[in-house]
């Protein structure tokens, strides 16, 4: 149990086990935000829409991140922390028909040849989705993607506050001095 684990560290203080827990933890929750990760055809294999994965979790993202609010308010107590990520679960596997629907219904309405561009990554020139591509079906997803990162925030930072309680409130004041003097 990974929230018992970041709980420990702070019930030990143990600055480099709550940076190491915390940050597992908020990558598989993040991870459980993703409708695509809920199932056996994450990028597409199985309905020739191969890519798709990468278009959603990253390309999306990539283009219209600079919009979205990442603004979620206060993290809160989860009684239940496995309760609440299978309830996000659910919720990304809810989004799944959506995500596959509105990129078949995009690609039907782009050219193929305006489907896909070539830009500069790097040292090498990469194949990606085109703009024109990318912000049609953003607006057919009408702000999943942006829900689903803003949901994931605020549990990551609910289930980092319940561990940190569940842990007894301790002070990490000294935490934060010792980080500095190691620093230095």
């Amino acid at each position: 149990n990974m929230k018992f684990r970041l709980q420990k560290a702070f019930e030990q203080k143990n600055l480099a086990l709550i940076l190491k827990n915390a940050a597992e933890i908020g990558h598989y929750i993040a991870d459980a935000h993703v409708p695509l990760h809920t199932t056996q055809n994450y990028n597409g294999q199985l309905t020739n829409q191969y890519g798709i994965h990468g278009l959603w979790e990253s390309r999306l993202v990539e283009l219209e991140a600079s919009q979205y609010n990442y603004w979620i308010g206060q993290a809160s107590y989860l009684p239940s922390v496995q309760k609440a990520i299978w309830q996000a679960i659910a919720a990304s596997h809810a989004a799944l028909d959506s995500v596959f629907q509105f990129e078949k219904s995009c690609s039907a309405q782009i050219k193929a040849s305006e489907k896909y561009s070539f830009e500069q990554r790097g040292n090498a020139m990469t194949k990606v989705y085109s703009k024109k591509f990318c912000q049609a079906y953003h607006t057919k997803l009408n702000g999943m993607v942006e829900r689903r990162m803003r949901a994931a925030i605020l549990m990551v930072s609910s289930v980092w506050y319940t561990a940190w309680v569940d842990a007894g409130q301790p002070d990490l004041n000294a935490l934060k001095m010792n980080a500095n003097m190691m620093q230095a």
